[in-house]
């Protein structure tokens, strides 16, 4: 299992055991992190980033061990076999939280080895019969139910809301109905195709509480004090109950006030399941799994969660929630911290997945003999996401058991890329399309690439939507601005694209931008016009301010390079430097004319460590351009810095500019 996760060992042996307590191996207690009961730990990651290999280690760990549920909320039924999703959201007798309390609690019931009596659910249970099963007067609602149900329905409800109910008719009732109910729970349940199986599991605990003699004991008390004092609510226990059916069809904000009470019955459920000797004897809290808690089923739970995790007088035993979401992990303390997390004041506990380093990638590549260079390669196109950097390693540790050498490199991307892609993008449309406008440096020219790529799309409407659609969903899955799938993206389009294709693209794209611009000359580098880019260049660095200058350099050098075999289109008309002023080219022409190529060359992502004589020619070049004078300090700067970024494998363009103020 550790093979499976890098960078989150802390968590998984470290803390989650002080939560539960249970060691993750063992079968002994550990201290627990947060005796008066822990606080929701959402676990944020991006796409591939390994948030469901957390999840699945630690049900691994602890399946069999303690009662534990695992969902997956962007999965059909919430990842239950056989159940399907919601099939109206605007069901009166269903909703996702209510499928997903189902499946909670029937997960959480199953027995457990060595945990004694499996958990019941009371509470929860006769909220959930309520309001999937009984049917308001006047519900306005067409019914397709059993005759026979219908009549034990009709004949219960004159005994629920009659003021002085004879208590022993109505037992008699209500084990009629709830017989009649179990007996037609897939024409009842209709809203949610096979769920009525599980269901029917999780509605049994609710048998006995209904048909007790006495309306305020046990789980009907608690239904009773918990809508007590609630407007609208009058009579006994279980005539509360039952008129709590009309607040969840309120399709409004009254159907998740009706809801919290669910999860707080769920809770309370939790709690009352942990007696004084289970707690004396240190039993291992419950575990909820929770991943893709970023839809809004999840966002909506886990506030419900919260709200019904308010502290209470005496001792309380909440379930320990390990919840995954979707986003910037790097915003939030990393899961190495975990351990040493301290209780928030409010709300939940929110940690990051690091990104998967050098170190982990050489774990992969352990199998094989591999080249020095290829973790760095590696971690640059997985960009840190755990998924990627697997993916990259098998292909490469296949890879070299085949040739028996080093993999070449250009064409491991192309074995990977589609994986990578398919992973981080798995919409097939909207891939497509972010790998053709991936080619565009400007984001102003992106439009009139997709209407030279797809000239059938005639409206200026469609075009504006193809691309915000692509812009849209990329966003959605937190990987704007995400440098190693725009890396991915670019390799893809080169290696797909014909040569004829390439240069025309990008012709079409330099056409599109302002010709003073540095986008201009990043598509004149794409096009292999070198020349034509170290006159534009030099000719600039007479006007320029050096640390604009050499952040134009960075822009223009880190164009895309076509395949091997491309031939650059020729210029028209001749060129000359108009700067050097005649045909011969003075020092800071070869200066520039010796940057950039070899720039361009040691910014393509699969370029292996550069050459010391590479890095000495940066060097040399960048102080000829300083050439002694006070008000060019950057480049002297630059000359220091550049060299040993990139021998530290940083790429145009990020390459420092300094300011170079002179002191």
């Amino acid at each position: 299992m550790g093979g499976r996760l890098h960078g989150q060992h802390t968590l998984h042996e470290e803390f989650v055991p002080r939560l539960v307590g249970l060691h993750h191996t063992g079968n002994y207690q550990v201290p627990l992190a947060f005796p008066a009961g822990a606080p929701v730990v959402e676990i944020v990651g991006g796409r591939g980033s390994g948030r469901t290999a957390l999840i699945d280690a630690v049900h691994d760990a602890y399946i069999g061990r303690v009662p534990l549920a695992r969902v997956d909320l962007d999965a059909p039924g919430f990842g239950e076999p056989s159940v399907a999703d919601l099939a109206d959201e605007t069901a009166p007798n269903a909703s996702r939280i209510t499928q997903l309390l189902y499946v909670l609690a029937y997960r959480l019931g199953l027995d457990v080895k060595h945990f004694g009596k499996a958990l019941a659910f009371p509470r929860l249970s006769l909220g959930l019969l309520v309001v999937t099963a009984w049917r308001p007067a006047n519900a306005g609602e067409r019914d397709v139910r059993p005759a026979d149900l219908r009549r034990a329905e009709a004949d219960l409800r004159t005994l629920v809301t009659a003021e002085d109910p004879d208590l022993r008719r109505r037992r008699e009732s209500l084990g009629r109905w709830f017989d009649l109910v179990t007996a037609n729970l897939p024409q009842v349940l209709s809203a949610v195709p096979g769920l009525d199986a599980l269901a029917g599991i999780v509605l049994d605990a609710a048998r006995q509480q209904l048909l007790r003699g006495e309306p305020d004991r046990g789980a009907l008390a608690w239904w009773g004090e918990r809508l007590h004092g609630s407007q609208g609510y009058q009579g006994d226990s279980l005539q509360r109950l039952f008129q709590f059916v009309r607040v969840f069809r309120r399709l409004d904000e009254r159907r998740r006030t009706a809801e919290e009470h669910l999860v707080a019955a769920l809770l309370d459920d939790i709690d009352a399941n942990y007696g004084r000797l289970r707690r004396l004897n240190r039993k291992p809290r419950p575990l909820l799994l929770i991943d893709n808690a970023h839809t809004a089923t999840g966002r909506a739970f886990l506030g419900l969660l919260e709200r019904g995790r308010a502290p209470r007088t005496g001792p309380v035993t909440r379930p320990v929630v390990l919840a995954t979401l979707l986003g910037r992990g790097d915003n939030h303390p990393p899961l190495t911290e975990a351990s040493a997390a301290g209780a928030p004041g409010d709300g939940p506990l929110v940690l990051g997945i690091p990104a998967v380093e050098g170190s982990h990638i050489a774990e992969m590549l352990s199998p094989v003999d591999y080249p020095d260079h290829l973790p760095r390669l590696l971690a640059r196109y997985s960009g840190g996401r755990a998924a990627g950097a697997r993916t990259l390693a098998d292909t490469a540790v296949r890879r070299v058991r085949e040739t028996g050498g080093g993999p070449d490199t250009a064409g491991l991307l192309d074995e990977a890329a589609p994986d990578l892609l398919a992973k981080l993008l798995p919409d097939p449309v909207v891939r497509d399309r972010l790998v053709l406008l991936s080619a565009a440096a400007d984001p102003a020219t992106r439009r009139g690439l997709w209407t030279f790529a797809h000239p059938e799309d005639h409206s200026q409407d469609l075009v504006a939507a193809r691309v915000r659609e692509a812009d849209d969903y990329r966003r959605a899955s937190c990987l704007d601005g995400d440098r190693a799938l725009d890396m991915v993206l670019r390799h893809r389009f080169a290696a797909t694209t014909p040569h004829e294709r390439w240069r025309d693209t990008h012709l079409r794209l330099r056409s599109l931008c302002d010709p003073r611009g540095d986008s201009y000359l990043h598509h004149t580098l794409a096009l292999g016009r070198t020349e034509e880019v170290v006159c534009a260049l030099h000719h600039r660095f007479t006007a320029a301010a050096p640390a604009r200058w050499l952040a134009t350099l960075n822009t223009v050098c880190s164009a895309p390079r076509p395949r091997q075999g491309y031939e650059p289109p020729p210029c028209a008309p001749a060129l000359s430097c108009t700067a050097c002023g005649s045909d011969r080219h003075g020092v800071r022409h070869e200066a520039v004319a010796s940057l950039v190529p070899l720039l361009w060359r040691l910014s393509d992502p699969l370029t292996l460590a550069p050459r010391e004589d590479e890095l000495t020619t940066v060097r040399i070049a960048l102080e000829t351009l300083y050439g002694n004078r006070a008000a060019h300090a950057a480049y002297l700067e630059a000359s220091t810095a550049w060299p040993a970024r990139l021998r530290a494998g940083v790429q145009a363009p990020d390459l420092p500019v300094p300011e170079g103020v002179p002191s």
